[in-house]
């Protein structure tokens, strides 16, 4: 079984590829997908930032506000349950393309539970006191 991590979304530069990652993903087999929206922390700002000017200068502004816009105005956020998904409407309108596609392309689909019997901490339950 297979989980696909799509990630990182980049508003404004990848972000479109989204339904069609899906789509593949699916067809491959997966049986479950998620997302990240980029996040810029530390001195990765700078170095994307370089990157657009030399690769995509005419997107680069547009990009770069975008993922703003998905962390309350900064290219960082190491905030516990926003960092990975992002705010605000356009990290919405993301999570909204991948929950459609989804629908879609990955209808009734789900990870198997897990088998935990092979695991020595379930087997001997005086490990379960730590």
């Amino acid at each position: 079984p297979v989980h696909v991590l799509m990630a990182p979304l980049i508003p404004g530069l990848n972000d479109t590829e989204a339904m069609d990652i899906v789509k593949a993903s699916a067809e491959a087999g997966a049986r479950s997908l998620s997302h990240i929206i980029v996040r810029l922390n530390g001195d990765l700002g700078e170095v994307f930032s370089d990157w657009l000017e030399k690769q995509y200068p005419d997107r680069k502004e547009k990009v770069l506000h975008m993922i703003q816009a998905c962390h309350d105005g900064s290219l960082q956020d190491s905030r516990f349950g926003t960092r990975m998904r992002g705010t605000g409407n356009i990290a919405d309108m993301i999570a909204q393309t991948v929950k459609l596609a989804k629908r879609k392309y990955m209808p009734d689909r789900q990870m198997p539970a897990y088998n935990l019997e092979l695991y020595e901490q379930i087997k001997h339950k005086q490990w379960s006191l730590f």
